[in-house]
Parts: structure tokens; C-alpha cells; sequence
């Protein structure tokens, strides 16, 4: 057992308070309420305690109306879907529907308490989609009082159930693993000695257990986290938060780095305000948020979206005067946007949910003075995933595709010389006429959305810049274009082009792997040739930065070749103008200037004794991250780490060990044609090598060589 005695600062929740003043306010996109009557006519009560939604963005509620279970699901809209509700109704009074969860068939899953007419039972409900059956139920009862409260699934579509239960007046924690049939599978208490209950429970993405709740410390209650793996055996020292006063967790969620985020109330009475916590996977506390807005302010919910943006839904004041109160946090707890609802009476939020777009779904009761179930749902904050090309010197349509975009959401570009028409919003995209004028740069611009309550985004490496021209069959032309580091051309001769040819420049991302880059790389692109460019000459410049202390004129211009990698060229290099020209070699083809040293018997130009590129010898990707999908994944020659920079076809000796000196892998081999060698990271009894930084020794193959590189799984 961990406890952290943490006491938060009256001036870090005064700043906070005021931010959440200046913050803006959410878009509610719809809202629904429900009410219902008894079989006289007379209103009864629902209270909406818990909610999910589905990978279609519909919405599913659970709650008690009346004495019953009620369970329903709505459209991405908020319309109900009359046909698709669950009711438990046994004539017994206080059953309450506490969770709601769905499975990867579409099943729905409904926890509560169900009152046997002696005490209180978990119960648990299963649906079949749209709630058309009631496919399996659950009971467990220890003969005593027994109450669920929250309800996951995980990948396997298990069942994880977790509330408390009573044993001889002693209150403990008690989570309960189901198999898809509910059949149990396994069981898991907590029992400090005092009064322990669970309240909430989130799964991460490796299947771990997270449950939530509060445990008694003397005369106080304070946060309780506990981290169990997939069978329910705990993997650390719960986690006891006592920030000086009296506190209760309501609601825990996973982001995407298996944090996880803890919310409930910190004080007592009047004087409770919202508390949120972040703890590491490792059960270590990262950071924190308080909101108090100076009078009562109970949290009950929290949920994640994609950007790990942290959602957290309650109420503020008490009685009549209780609002829904939702504030949205960044991953730092920076205040995004925030939101109030008041109906006019008493108005309680209970759960809150992202969907799949990041909207953001708040469900509670709403008086009226009845309750009601009342749902509201927000816009999520504006994020781009990807931008259409814009064309310099061009009018044409570009086309933003991201999250919470609105019909309202204005679009800019940072360059004053990028001018835009009025957005229009269809099927979740935002399409605009944008028209550069010839003096923009080539390469990536910066792009801002901007909602109405002032929310933005802002990509700074999605929107592209590109040049295209027009060259007619066997014409002549020069295509200039501005970059980063000054002009660069492509010249074209006479009769290069059999055919009319559109020819297109833009920059691309630093160039990994066997070769090192000085400067910027440009793509060359020709459409319909498939022909060799090569009459075409392409100047692009060079930057003193990456030059260090390399000499300019051994400086090469290289194109890359998917089979053999990074290919240099002969080259002219203007060290005034800092540019390298060469005759190119391949259509839709990356260029770039590289520093080129021969090493060993080798020739001028691309014929070098280095597998015919001219390159010195590196060791890439480094750092090696298999499974990453980035720049350091597998190389051109497969998964694992390459050797480059050997000399063509030549024999040599590999030795690689570890920071502590243990050999790990030894071997003679053979380079390729390219001068490269691919070590698949198999140690040297068959295993994959570990996470770690190593040493590696070659000799022959030319000049002896060592040098280190990572690996990260």
C-alpha cells in the first residue's frame, strides 16, 4: 500500500477557477429527455447514472426509472430509438442500473443493484444487440449487501464488474470477472479493515484491471486505485490519495500511454470541489487539477478522447441550484473548453463519454421538478488529420479532414500570401478555395480551424505546398521554386518530353537511413512519364548548418532507388550560391544533397568502393523501434538493424555486445552489392535481443569500424 498525502495550493485553485472562466464555452450539438409516467398518469422518476456509445456514435444510457432498470440506446443524434430499451422490473423497490458497457459483438451489458426483497445483489445484464434479447443475467449475493457500480469489457469480450459488497457489517471492494456466457471466471476483494468501496473501473490496453473507489483512513475516506492484470491478481501497492481532507473517487479512465485519470470529490459538505488526478502506469502520480468554484462542485465522471484530452462531468451547487457543470482539459491539464447546463431546478450529471469522432456525451437527470433522463451532446475541439495539396500559384479547392469541424469553422494560413473563400462542411471534411500566390514557399505551411467559441487547431506539418507546371511535348522550360534555404530549379531540354507532361515539386521529409543529408530534399514527380528523367537538371541548395566541417565541394547530389537505397550523382557544386547540381536519373524520384566520402579502392561519382554509393559507412535505423511504423521501423531490406557503407560483396566480422560488455550476437558475413548488411536482431542462441543500447565491431570488409546503435520495443 501506497499512501500520498498531497495538499493543493488555495492559489493554484484560485488560477484555475479563473481559467475555467476565460475557457470556451462547448457547442452542444443536441440534447434529448426523457420522462415517463406510471400506469395512473403520474410522472416518475429517471435517473440516467451511466452511459457508452459504439464505433457508429450511437448512445447507449442506463439508469433507474422508478424501481426498475432502464436501459436505452440512441442515434448519433440523440433521437431515441423507441424499439431499442431494456427494462428490469422484478416489483421490488430501490433496483438501481449503475453501468453500461458494450462488447466487440455489439452486446450491450448492464450493472446495477438489485434488491431480493432481503438486501442488495449485484446484478448483471446481458443484451443482444439494439437490446432485442436478453441473451444471459448474473447474480452474486453474499448474503449480505452487495452493490455494482461499474461495468468494461475487454478484447476478449470478458466481463469485468466491480462495486462492494458487505461481509459481517464490514464493507470491502469487490471486482468480478465474467466470461461472454457470465459465466464467473475469477473474484477479487479488498478489505483495508474499514469501509472500502468501488466505484469505478477502466481496462488499458494490455488488459490490465483498473478499479477506483474510496477506502477509510480513520475518520476520513480518501481515494483508492487498484491495478490488477487480466485474472485479477494485483500487480502493484494500491494507491491511497490523501490530499488533507476527506475525498471519494468517482470515475477512472485509460489514455492512449495507459495513463490513467482519476476523478472525484475532495472535501465535504459545501466545500467539495472537483479533483483529478493522472498516474502512470506504474501507479506513479504525474499530475494534478483542482476546480472549486467557490461553492459545491461534486465530480461523478471522467472520460479520454483521442488527443488524450481529459473530460471531466458533475455538478456544481446543491439541491435546486445544482447545475451540470463539464470542464475539458488538455493532457497537461491545461483548460480547454468547458460547459453548464441549468435547467431551471435541480439538474445532476452523472456519466460522461467521448465518441468516436470526440464528441463529448454528458447523461444525468434533469428535474422538471421530476427527473428525467437529459443527455447533452458537445462538439469535440477541432483537430486536423490531413490536408489536400496546395498548389502555388493555383485557385483550387483544398479539402481538411479531421474532428469537430462545425458549418462555422473559419480556416487560415499563417503565410499572409495563402488567401481563402468562406469552408464549406460535408461528410465531416471542410473544403475551401485556397489560392497561393507565387512568392510562397515551397514545403509545409501552417493551417489553423477555428470554431465559433473560439476552439482551435493548429497543424503545422499536414498542409503541403507544392509547385506543378505544365510542359508542353518537346518543349524547353526552367521550373524555379522558392524553398526554405533559397531558390532551386529543374531545367528542362528540348525534347525531354515525348508528350505533354505535368511536372510537380515539393519538399520531403529528411531523408533516414544510409546517408547523410545536408540541406533540404525535393520529390520530382512527372505525370504521364515513366520514362528516366534523364536530361532533366535539378539544382537544389545546401545548408552550412548540416555542413559542420565537411568540405562543400565533396558534396553530391543523390536520388534514391528502392532496391539499392541513397545513389549519389556526379555533381556540381556552386559554393557562393551553396547549390548542387546533377543530371537526375529517375522519374518520381527524392533528391537530395548528401555528404559523399569514397572509402577504400573506390572511383569517383556513384561507383565508389561503397557499394556504389559513395556513402560512409552508418548504422541504421537508429534508434531500431520495430512495429513503430515511423522512420526508425524496418529499413528497404527488411526488419531489423542494417550496417552500411561496406565495401560490395565483401566478406567481414560482426561482433555486438551490450553496455555490460556480454556478447550478444558474433558472425561472419557477407555484404551485399550495396555494400549493406541486415543483422535481423536474433542473438546468438536464437532470441530477439532486448530493449538496450549496444556496441558492434566490424573488421574487414574495409576500413575496421565501431560504433553503437538502440533498440527500442
Amino acid at each position: 500500500m501506497r499512501i500520498e498525502k498531497i495538499f493543493i495550493a488555495a492559489l493554484f485553485i484560485a488560477s484555475c477557477a479563473a481559467a475555467v472562466r476565460a475557457a470556451p464555452a462547448m457547442i452542444i450539438l443536441s440534447s434529448a429527455t426523457y420522462s415517463s409516467f406510471d400506469s395512473l398518469g403520474a410522472p416518475v422518476d429517471n435517473l440516467a447514472y451511466a452511459l457508452a456509445t459504439d464505433a457508429d456514435n450511437n448512445v447507449f444510457l442506463t439508469g433507474t426509472s422508478g424501481s426498475d432498470f432502464l436501459s436505452q440506446e440512441y442515434s448519433k443524434t440523440l433521437a431515441l430509438s423507441p424499439s431499442a430499451q431494456g427494462l428490469f422490473h422484478n416489483g421490488n423497490l430501490s433496483n438501481n442500473s449503475k453501468g453500461i458497457a458494450l462488447d466487440g459483438l455489439g452486446n450491450i451489458i448492464v450493472v446495477g443493484e438489485e434488491n431480493n426483497g432481503a438486501n442488495l445483489d449485484f446484478l448483471t445484464l446481458k443484451y443482444s444487440q439494439n437490446f432485442a434479447a436478453l441473451l444471459s443475467s448474473a447474480v452474486f449475493d453474499s448474503g449480505d449487501y452487495d452493490s455494482a457500480a461499474a461495468v468494461k469489457t475487454d478484447g476478449q469480450n470478458n466481463i469485468f464488474v466491480t462495486g462492494y459488497t458487505t461481509n459481517a457489517g464490514n464493507i470491502n471492494v469487490y471486482t468480478i470477472k465474467y466470461d461472454q456466457a457470465l459465466s464467473q471466471l475469477s473474484t477479487a476483494a479488498y478489505d483495508s479493515g474499514n469501509t472500502d468501496q468501488g466505484s469505478a473501473i477502466a481496462i488499458d490496453h494490455s488488459g490490465n484491471v483498473i478499479v477506483a473507489g474510496f477506502t477509510q483512513v480513520g475518520s476520513s475516506n480518501h481515494f483508492l486505485l487498484i491495478k490488477y492484470d487480466s485474472d485479477l491478481h494485483k500487480l502493484l501497492p494500491e494507491v491511497i490519495y490523501n490530499s488533507g481532507t476527506d475525498e471519494a473517487a468517482t470515475g477512472v479512465a485509460v489514455d492512449s500511454r495507459d495513463n490513467i485519470i482519476v476523478t472525484g470529490r475532495q472535501g465535504v459538505g459545501a466545500a467539495q470541489n472537483f479533483c483529478t488526478l493522472k498516474y502512470n502506469s506504474f501507479l506513479e502520480l504525474v499530475s494534478s487539477a483542482v476546480y472549486d468554484s467557490g461553492g459545491t462542485d461534486i465530480p461523478t465522471g471522467v472520460a479520454v478522447d483521442s488527443n488524450d484530452n481529459i473530460i471531466v462531468t458533475g455538478q456544481t451547487g446543491l439541491g435546486p441550484a445544482a447545475n451540470y457543470f463539464t470542464i475539458k482539459y488538455d493532457k497537461y491539464f491545461n483548460i480547454i473548453s468547458t460547459a453548464a447546463y441549468n435547467g431551471g431546478f435541480s439538474d445532476i450529471a452523472n456519466a460522461v463519454a467521448a465518441d468516436a469522432d470526440d464528441n463529448v456525451i454528458v447523461t444525468g437527470q434533469s428535474a422538471t421538478p421530476t427527473y428525467n433522463y437529459f443527455t447533452i451532446k458537445y462538439s469535440a475541439s477541432p483537430k486536423i488529420t490531413a490536408v489536400s495539396p496546395v498548389y502555388i500559384g493555383e485557385t483550387a479547392y483544398v479539402t481538411l479532414t479531421g474532428k469537430g469541424f462545425l458549418a462555422d469553422s473559419a480556416v487560415s494560413f499563417q503565410d499572409a500570401n495563402i488567401s481563402t473563400g468562406a469552408a464549406s462542411l460535408g461528410s465531416g471534411q471542410l473544403t475551401m478555395s485556397v489560392t497561393p500566390s507565387t512568392s510562397v514557399v515551397l514545403g509545409v505551411t501552417t493551417v489553423t480551424v477555428t470554431n465559433s467559441n473560439g476552439e482551435s487547431f493548429t497543424s503545422y506539418s499536414l498542409a503541403y505546398t507544392r509547385l506543378r507546371k505544365t510542359v508542353p511535348a518537346s518543349s524547353s522550360d526552367t521550373i524555379k521554386a522558392i524553398m526554405k534555404l533559397g531558390p532551386v530549379a529543374v531545367d528542362i531540354p528540348s525534347g525531354s518530353f515525348p508528350q505533354q507532361e505535368i511536372v510537380t515539386l515539393y519538399p520531403v521529409p529528411a531523408a533516414a537511413g544510409d546517408i547523410q543529408q545536408v540541406g533540404e530534399a525535393l520529390y520530382l514527380a512527372g505525370t504521364p512519364s515513366t520514362s528516366s528523367l534523364v536530361n532533366l537538371s535539378i539544382t537544389l541548395r545546401y545548408s552550412a548548418a548540416d555542413l559542420g566541417t565537411y568540405p562543400a565541394a565533396s558534396l553530391s547530389l543523390a536520388y534514391y532507388d528502392a532496391t539499392t537505397g541513397w545513389v549519389t550523382l556526379p555533381s556540381t557544386v556552386d559554393t557562393s550560391a551553396r547549390s548542387v547540381t546533377a543530371v537526375g536519373k529517375a522519374a518520381s524520384n527524392k533528391y537530395a544533397v548528401i555528404k559523399a566520402v569514397p572509402s577504400g579502392g573506390g572511383g569517383g561519382g556513384g561507383t565508389g568502393g561503397n557499394g556504389g554509393s559513395g556513402i560512409p559507412a552508418t548504422v541504421y535505423p537508429n534508434p531500431y523501434r520495430p512495429g513503430s511504423g515511423g522512420s526508425f521501423d524496418q529499413s528497404t531490406l527488411g526488419d531489423g538493424v542494417v550496417f552500411a557503407g561496406l565495401d560490395a560483396n565483401s566478406t567481414f566480422k560482426l561482433t555486438i555486445v551490450d553496455i555490460a560488455a556480454q556478447l550478444v550476437f558474433q558472425k561472419s558475413a557477407a555484404a551485399d552489392s550495396a555494400g549493406r548488411y541486415l543483422w535481423d536482431t536474433k542473438t546468438s542462441s536464437g532470441g530477439k535481443a532486448a530493449s538496450g543500447v549496444y556496441l558492434y565491431t566490424i573488421t574487414g570488409g574495409g576500413s575496421p569500424r565501431k560504433g553503437k546503435f538502440s533498440i527500442i520495443r
